[in-house]
């Protein structure tokens, strides 16, 4: 099992580094497939977050419009705090953990 309290490092991406990824992955969302125009809103994603064991390489990355990017942020963050709360009661010792009782 790979420790869920650490990962890559995100890189520091150049505009020319994000317009290459661009045209390499054709221009499209890669959540919902939509071309994306000149005016619309994008960033680069993830497709496997680096808080689940994901890459900061290229490979790793594509370009999503911002109303599909959001939701998913949303999603992958919960489900990072899910996993290091399961960590942490399996793998902590009960004398360490924090009691949830309203008495302690």
């Amino acid at each position: 099992m790979t420790n869920p309290f650490k990962h890559d490092k995100r890189k520091h991406r150049t505009p020319l580094e994000y317009a290459r990824i661009f045209a390499e992955r054709g221009g499209c969302c890669h959540i919902c497939k939509r071309k994306l125009g000149p005016a619309d809103k994008w960033e680069l994603d993830h497709i496997i977050a680096l808080s689940k064991g994901g890459s900061d390489d290229d490979a790793n990355l594509a370009p999503a419009c911002a109303w599909c990017h959001d939701p998913k942020s949303d999603t992958d963050t919960s489900d990072a705090a899910h996993i290091k709360q399961g960590y942490a009661k399996h793998f902590v010792p009960k004398s360490k953990q924090r009691s949830r009782s309203w008495r302690a």
